[in-house]
């Protein structure tokens, strides 16, 4: 980096993992005197990295590569709220998103044998999609999580329950599949069956791994 940042001719610098075996605790100053520098100098840095949080550190936009192919290239954000493939939703947020492969049968979306409460929007993009690889996806942290039922909610078995602190990281089965919700500091407790709301809102579409419009293919 130094070569490069006294030389007039370079007009990028490339960093190939440069953190992976740094101590946790230098790491942080690392992250930050990288970024110090980057402002102050304004030159195209590409950093190669497999650790989300370093991306999302440095990042004013984020390439994301699955299979040799860029699959969305984006802000961390767009990239955290709008995964464009099922790869980035996986890869980028702790815990991932959750993904239920899904059909069209009997006029409503089905996971296995659950019904799922979704709009009529999103019930016509399952039932009209060209493929029969269809997935949904929602991040943890959109899965409201109570002790009772309520209109749209739906019977979950809970596995877990880690207290992390600022919140707590619940594990739960739907369908024989797991699932992790993030529930909020001071959340009421929940016993071993509780009830999952899935916010449509933040509810994803996905056809052959990649990310549609409900009501689009």
């Amino acid at each position: 980096m130094g070569r490069g940042l006294v030389r007039d001719d370079v007009t990028a610098i490339l960093f190939d993992e440069p953190l992976t075996v740094i101590d946790p605790q230098l790491k942080w100053k690392l992250r930050r005197k990288l970024k110090e520098i980057h402002e102050r100098f304004n030159i195209t840095m590409i950093y190669v990295t497999h650790d989300q949080l370093e991306a999302s550190t440095f990042a004013d936009k984020i390439a994301v590569m699955y299979e040799g192919q860029v699959v969305q290239f984006g802000t961390p954000r767009e990239l955290f709220e709008r995964p464009a493939h099922t790869f980035v939703g996986y890869f980028i947020g702790s815990p991932g998103m959750n993904f239920m492969a899904v059909e069209c049968r009997d006029d409503q979306v089905m996971f296995g044998s659950q019904p799922l409460p979704v709009s009529e929007q999103m019930k016509h993009a399952v039932a009209n999609a060209s493929s029969t690889n269809i997935k949904l996806g929602i991040r943890p942290e959109f899965i409201d999580i109570g002790s009772s039922p309520t209109p749209h909610s739906i019977p979950i078995k809970v596995v877990s329950v880690q207290d992390l602190g600022t919140y707590s990281l619940l594990t739960f089965k739907l369908n024989d599949q797991t699932f992790k919700a993030r529930l909020p500091e001071g959340h009421q407790p929940v016993g071993e069956t509780a009830f999952a709301h899935f916010d449509d809102a933040h509810l994803a579409l996905y056809i052959d791994e990649y990310l549609v419009e409900a009501g689009h293919e």
